[in-house]
């Protein structure tokens, strides 16, 4: 039987007259039509359709809450057995505020050109200073060695009872960035004052690094005179006096002392100024650099003939130079963040334990790991590149960092900081000078970073019939696209050179999990401490609350440069929590270091000179 409405559903199948032929059916009519739309729907579902559905099925079966191995495994606390180590400090603020109030009076400036010591005046101060340490720590003095190494490099060796202990070595440097005689009449308290208002230490070096140098010679002057620790392992203070500008006086011939006497990979463990607790998505982090960024300053130099300005060519050497600055800046570095870097583990810290983790992270940290760990062990390369987008840019976005720095972390910076040029107004300048500081990510090199100027500036300089000499060589350049006929006399000559022998790869990453009994005895001092500050003794909402150890790496350059042959267990950190973006205005006006805060540094200190003297296993 069928339907009543069955023509109005199929195609028409009416007959003109009786021997007409029937007209093609609608199908064979759009036929190719057809065929064209299911090849177009096979396309699209292959490559549009398909993955999209599979993110959604991934998203929608990714439970974030299937227990997995972390990659950010914690250590427990350590306390040391031997006796209440935080006694020693308690009762002690006062006189701890008036060691580092005094030194801070001394104006330790050092400066990026310094002379001969002997010879420079300005050098001089550092007498007054170790002066003034030996004043205060009369028992630091009495039972630790003292040696200056170039006249005011100071090591201090407290000499252990069991020579087959690696030594601990604390660093630390006695000089301050100088204080710009405009800039004065901003500060609110004397730079060189150490004035203390009942809560803040004011002035220059308050915290960077006087803090450093005065917590670890506390703590040391407060053990000896308790009487309850005399120690087996060798204790070893290393005082720069030029770290602000690479310390190549300083640090450079303390680490070839230390060598010299006691061998290469001979300490057991190094800490040094660095990083130190902050709050991110609602979680404390203890967040010590375990690697520090490259290093190089290039001196980009224009040399052109001069003349009198009056019959000017189309540009000077300074409009050279400017065209080729801007070639530099138009191409910045790409961030890199490969899966070996510490802000990987860092994140997946975050992930661990931060409840305003963001959720969009955490899921791309978790796809990392997970790939890490699965049979094939490959990474998910896409998820990691959500990660690094995150560092680059979202750190900033959703307000985890300030602007810049998170791709100041995964990235080689670049910052044209000098310029000089010319000396007379109607005169043409014949050497026009600037110098580019570069900061080296830990995925890349001097090498490579060499190589991409070299390709920057040459096409530019090419363009301009400039000649170029890059790092001691002729370049060069070719290309299968040129056009203009530059094949008489060039215009002038662009040089590229290493300023000031600045040149530094990254340092090597130093261990950041349980594995390593380094890192353990780091993060269970850290642990213990903060468990036992005097806010975990006043409610059980404070004693409830955790810290977390993270590595992280440092932006800036370390004495610890001159270290790396002592030991791979370099660690830059301070137990102290940075109050603002820029850690308690450190290198602008207005430093300064809460009283309370210097307290807790010297018993870490303490803590952790009597921890890794326990140790038997670093």
């Amino acid at each position: 039987m069928v339907m009543s409405d069955e023509k109005a559903l199929l195609p028409s199948s009416s007959i003109q007259g009786g021997n007409s032929p029937s007209k093609p059916g609608w199908f064979n009519r759009n036929r190719k039509s057809l065929t064209l739309v299911l090849g177009l729907f096979l396309i699209l579902q292959h490559f549009i359709i398909s993955p999209y559905l599979l993110d959604l099925w991934e998203d929608a079966s990714y439970d974030s809450n299937v227990t997995r191995k972390s990659t950010c495994e914690q250590a427990e606390a350590i306390y040391p057995k031997s006796f209440d180590v935080s006694s020693v400090v308690e009762g002690q603020k006062d006189r701890l505020v008036n060691w580092l109030s005094g030194a801070v009076k001394i104006p330790t400036e050092i400066f990026d050109v310094m002379g001969e010591i002997g010879e420079d005046d300005r050098w001089d101060v550092f007498y007054k200073f170790a002066d003034y340490l030996e004043t205060s720590y009369p028992l630091v003095h009495q039972h630790l060695k003292r040696t200056r190494v170039v006249t005011h490099a100071l090591i201090f060796e407290w000499e252990g009872s069991d020579p087959s202990l690696k030594p601990l070595l604390l660093t630390g440097h006695q000089d301050v960035v100088p204080v710009l005689p405009a800039t004065r009449g901003l500060w609110t308290h004397d730079p060189f004052g150490g004035e203390y208002d009942g809560e803040v230490i004011w002035g220059r070096g308050a915290t960077d690094d006087k803090s450093g140098v005065i917590g670890a010679l506390s703590a040391i002057e407060l053990l000896i005179e308790s009487g309850k620790f005399t120690p087996a392992r060798t204790v070893i203070l290393a005082f720069g006096i030029d770290e602000e500008t690479g310390g190549k006086v300083g640090a450079y011939h303390l680490g070839q002392w230390i060598e010299e006497k006691y061998g290469k990979d001979s300490i057991s463990i190094l800490v040094d100024e660095g990083n130190g607790l902050a709050e991110a998505w609602g979680q404390l982090f203890a967040a010590p650099a375990v690697g520090e960024k490259g290093y190089m300053d290039l001196e980009l130099k224009v040399e052109t003939l001069g003349g009198h300005s009056s019959v000017p060519p189309p540009h000077t050497g300074i409009g050279y130079i400017s065209l080729l600055i801007a070639a530099i800046e138009k191409h910045p570095h790409k961030p890199h963040l490969n899966i070996e870097s510490p802000l990987v583990n860092f994140l997946a810290c975050g992930a661990d334990s931060a409840p305003k983790f963001p959720g969009h992270l955490k899921k791309s940290i978790r796809k990392v790991e997970d790939s890490l760990l699965s049979k094939h062990g490959k990474v998910d390369r896409k998820a990691l590149k959500e990660v690094e987008d995150w560092w680059v840019e979202g750190s900033y976005l959703d307000g985890t960092l300030p602007k810049g720095m998170g791709n100041a972390m995964v990235g080689t910076t670049q910052a044209v900081d000098i310029i000089n040029g010319g000396l007379k107004v109607n005169a043409l300048p014949e050497s026009v000078v600037a110098i580019v500081n570069h900061r080296i990510s830990l995925a890349s090199s001097v090498a490579e970073l060499q190589q991409q100027l070299i390709d920057v500036i040459s096409p530019v300089a090419h363009k301009l019939n400039l000649e170029v000499e890059a790092f001691g060589n002729d370049i060069q350049y070719h290309d299968c696209h040129m056009h203009q006929d530059l094949s008489g006399p060039k215009v002038g000559k662009v040089i590229l050179n290493v300023a000031f022998n600045s040149s530094l790869d990254p340092a090597p990453v130093s261990p950041f999990t349980v594995d390593s009994p380094a890192w353990r005895l780091l993060s269970g001092t850290v642990k213990g401490v903060y468990a036992t500050r005097p806010e975990a003794k006043l409610s059980a909402e404070e004693a409830e609350k955790t810290i977390i150890m993270a590595p992280s790496i440092s932006t800036g350059n370390t004495d610890t440069k001159r270290y790396w042959n002592l030991t791979r267990n370099i660690y830059r950190f301070a137990y102290q929590e940075g109050k603002g973006n820029r850690f308690n205005n450190v290198h602008t006006v207005d430093e300064f270091l809460p009283a309370d805060m210097l307290v807790e540094e010297v018993r870490w200190f303490a803590n952790f000179i009597v921890n890794v003297d326990e140790s038997r296993e670093i």
